[in-house]
């Protein structure tokens, strides 16, 4: 059903993005400290305003409401400390830094952050929970990108720090060749033109037919008049995410681009199976 509205693959989107601002959400944890280091990373690279954003969630202390205030005050003296270490250590130097909290949740606060201050890519970092804890806790890294209408970086926990320049060598768009997939591709196409990168498309089917290998050629050639003559087409036949991480791995990509369905994971399955996977255990 999907190659067939994908007879023609096209970009519904410019083939670049730019980024004037770019936004960090952060809990203060050493998960968040690697989201941040991206975030500066990324700034520095396009010129553009980093916003650190903290968000006092009332729902996580409803049993006891009056901590709310003391928590808010807390908040905005570990955003300051946060702040103040990062100019005494000079990693600001030449980057626009702007401090908020919030307080709501995560599907109302989020959107409306990101609408309000034009941001154009939000960075979280995830703790990869799984089985209990994940139930328990969640996971505010899948809610903020169900959520927002701007691409989200996710920086999972197996994903090293950066440095102050941001260096990507190979990308890997993954894509099940639907429409809000392939919208993602403009990222991946500006990756390759910032960095230079290599750039592969896969596509993870259940089983190959030649309508699969198709579709995928003629969206590589489409990417490839959009400024990536040398993307490369990879077809496989499995489970999506242990194909993508295993894929991933294999060729050393510093960059996983997907596309979500709204309020959907990636390729069909449950709500958060295959993408969510994909974001805790990329290395």
């Amino acid at each position: 059903r999907l190659l067939m509205t994908l007879a023609c693959p096209t970009l519904a989107c410019p083939p670049r993005v730019s980024i004037l601002n770019v936004a960090v959400a952060t809990d203060f944890t050493s998960c968040s400290e690697r989201a941040v280091e991206h975030g500066m990373a990324v700034a520095r690279h396009f010129g553009a305003t980093l916003h650190l954003l903290h968000l006092v969630r009332p729902s996580q202390f409803s049993l006891s409401p009056e901590m709310i205030p003391a928590l808010a005050d807390a908040a905005f003296r570990d955003c300051d400390r946060l702040m103040d270490r990062l100019l005494q250590n000079h990693r600001l130097d030449g980057i626009e830094c702007r401090r908020w909290i919030e307080q709501g949740e995560i599907p109302a606060i989020a959107g409306e952050f990101v609408a309000r201050h034009e941001i154009d890519l939000l960075i979280v970092g995830t703790h990869g929970r799984t089985g209990l804890p994940r139930l328990i806790l969640g996971s505010a890294a899948q809610q903020i990108f169900h959520n927002v209408r701007c691409p989200v970086l996710c920086v999972g926990p197996r994903a090293p720090g950066a440095g102050p320049q941001l260096q990507l060598r190979r990308v890997l768009f993954s894509t099940d060749l639907s429409p809000e997939s392939i919208a993602a591709a403009p990222w991946a196409l500006t990756a390759l033109g910032e960095w230079h990168t290599d750039l592969d498309v896969l596509h993870v089917c259940h089983s190959e037919k030649p309508a699969h290998r198709e579709a995928l050629d003629r969206l590589v050639a489409h990417l490839a008049a959009e400024g990536a003559p040398n993307a490369q087409a990879h077809l496989l036949t499995g489970k999506p995410a242990p194909c993508v991480l295993d894929f991933a791995a294999r060729r050393h990509a510093d960059l996983i681009v997907l596309g979500l369905k709204p309020h959907r994971a990636l390729y069909s399955g449950p709500p958060w199976s295959h993408a969510y996977e994909i974001v805790r255990q990329a290395p």
